[in-house]
């Protein structure tokens, strides 16, 4: 499912849907996220994520979820 990132303010043109892996380490634990949808500008190099995906991720290093996968659905 295409996410529409918007357009990248570098006059870029739009952001091109990735997916990532996103990894942390936490002072108890670490983890690691995949398929993480992103939004990259091939022009500058500027990255940027969903509200919503962004909320899952911080709730999973927060522990407030057992159930890691994250969605780019806001």
């Amino acid at each position: 499912m295409a996410i529409d990132f918007g357009k990248c303010p570098c006059g870029g043109g739009p952001y091109q849907q990735k997916t990532v892996e996103v990894r942390s380490t936490m002072p108890d634990r670490k983890f690691v996220l995949t398929d993480v949808p992103q939004g990259a500008c091939d022009t500058c190099g500027s990255r940027v994520y969903k509200l919503d995906t962004l909320r899952r991720i911080e709730a999973v290093m927060r522990g407030e979820r057992t159930d890691p996968a994250v969605s780019g659905n806001d």
